[in-house]
């Protein structure tokens, strides 16, 4: 459902993070959803976000220090209105309220970056950055319980190609990564909560998820750790973008704002550092074997 005006303004109160508290003042809004919210607020512990220089740590992850990135492009790109990150909640379908949310212009831009494939269709209504992630970028690991003994002994191609995954079915691009290994047997459910539930009971194999900044590279999900299969990675197709709502006020300055901001610190080497340290971009994986 469509946030209202009243809606929406209660939600910039609920996340204030500026002295503004109208969405119709000179306020640019930066939706996130509220679970990266909340360790992004853990992440800074008090820090302004826009001098943030080292970006590992405690709570650290992709979307959090994507949120300190576009804050950080914006003023780079000569941006001088003041910020707000306001949040949608977490649902099985989360990801397409995030773009819908931003596109029908209930706020100015999206804080975490979403694969170019979703936003084609929605370009009469969004500005597209420039890549945040590029081509090619984006590894994955399989990841599996630690009592998923088979999955964790599958240590080529050949191997992986038995195993069971499971994707929701509106993650194209790792729908797509899939088939490209490919893996025969491929369960498609509804949502994250579905996805890793399937594992957890043995229905399904492996799950593709970001390598995390753990020393183990594990992570945990509705109370059951997960761990990747090891020496195996694969790449997953497509770029990652912010974007910007062509319908909110003066969005084509924020826009403008926000790619040569990125221009910046992709030029500086802020961005690959930010998902270095992130673990994003993990060097523990460099050299696993990407199957792909």
């Amino acid at each position: 459902m469509t946030l209202s005006r009243r809606n929406l303004l209660a939600m910039l109160l609920l996340a204030a993070l500026s002295p503004f508290a109208s969405a119709e003042d000179n306020t640019i809004t930066i939706l996130t959803q509220q679970d990266v919210l909340s360790d992004y607020q853990k992440f800074l512990k008090g820090r302004d976000p826009l001098g943030i220089t080292q970006f590992g740590g405690e709570h650290s992850r992709r979307d959090v220090v994507e949120l300190v990135l576009v804050q950080q492009a914006l003023k780079a790109g000569g941006n001088t209105r003041p910020l707000r990150l306001v949040t949608v909640n977490n649902t099985s379908d989360s990801y397409n309220r995030y773009l819908k949310e931003v596109s029908s212009g209930n706020a100015s831009l999206g804080g975490n970056s979403v694969w170019l494939i979703d936003l084609k269709p929605l370009a009469d209504k969004v500005y597209i950055s420039e890549p945040s992630i590029r081509q090619g970028e984006f590894t994955a690991g399989l990841y599996t319980t630690p009592g998923n003994k088979a999955a964790l002994a599958a240590q080529d191609k050949a191997a992986v190609q038995k195993l069971t995954a499971v994707v929701a079915d509106s993650w194209k691009p790792d729908i797509a990564t899939l088939e490209s290994i490919p893996i025969p047997n491929v369960l498609k459910t509804q949502s994250w909560e579905s996805m890793v539930g399937m594992v957890s009971k043995q229905r399904a194999d492996v799950i593709l998820a970001p390598f995390q900044p753990t020393p183990d590279l594990s992570f945990e999900a509705a109370g059951q750790k997960f761990v990747p299969i090891p020496n195996i990675r694969v790449g997953l197709q497509g770029s990652r973008h912010f974007f910007v709502s062509r319908s909110f006020p003066n969005s084509a300055q924020i826009a403008k704002a926000l790619n040569t901001g990125l221009d910046q610190l992709r030029a500086n080497g802020t961005i690959e550092k930010a998902y270095r340290e992130s673990g994003f971009f993990n060097e523990a994986t460099a050299k696993w074997s990407k199957i792909n």
